[in-house]
């Protein structure tokens, strides 16, 4: 069975401490702009329908035109899940020694890598936005001296209190690294 504190690698005594996905807001954006894309070739028939252009089309233009919608559609519903997964995919795992950046870039295409947190420089949350600043999400950017220089977790709830977080656990980790390096 598979414990939803547990992560792959996972060190000993190593914990989790939150695990972070995008504010439900960017999901409800996108639900939204779906829906109006899906709304567009009815729109489009209603108005033509109410206008005086009464287009005398023959069985070939009816069908055509279905396929047409019916195409549409079929790109449409292609993209919408693919913006889903890679929204829902991307997920941020903090834990007692380390940082887990997974993000979906993609249908096929995902990167996993970490940062432990005693190697962190600098944390930074930010808010752009009304909607963001009157629903509490935002971006936290983590900076290090590795190889990857910047960890973002995009659009996650509570981004001020993740940094606290974060920053907690980075002094916490410098730290052990000290009185484990002292012994």
């Amino acid at each position: 069975m598979i414990n939803k504190n547990s992560i792959p690698n996972q060190r000993l005594g190593e914990e989790v401490v939150i695990h972070l996905r995008r504010h439900w807001f960017i999901f409800f954006k996108l639900f939204l702009f779906f829906v109006t894309l899906a709304l567009i070739p009815v729109i489009i028939l209603l108005v033509v329908q109410s206008t005086s252009l009464n287009l005398s089309l023959g069985e070939i233009s009816y069908a055509f035109l279905l396929v047409l919608a019916l195409s549409y559609y079929l790109v449409m519903m292609v993209f919408a899940f693919t913006a889903w997964t890679e929204a829902y995919l991307d997920v941020w795992t903090l834990t007692t020694y380390r940082i887990i950046n997974r993000e979906q870039n993609g249908l096929f295409n995902r990167v996993v890598s970490d940062l432990y947190l005693s190697k962190i420089q600098d944390v930074t949350a930010q808010q752009r936005g009304f909607f963001a600043t009157i629903l509490h999400y935002g971006d936290v950017h983590i900076q290090s001296a590795g190889a990857q220089e910047r960890f973002v977790f995009e659009q996650v709830p509570q981004p001020y209190k993740i940094a606290k977080i974060i920053q907690k656990l980075n002094d916490q980790a410098k730290k052990d690294e000290a009185a484990n390096q002292s012994v």
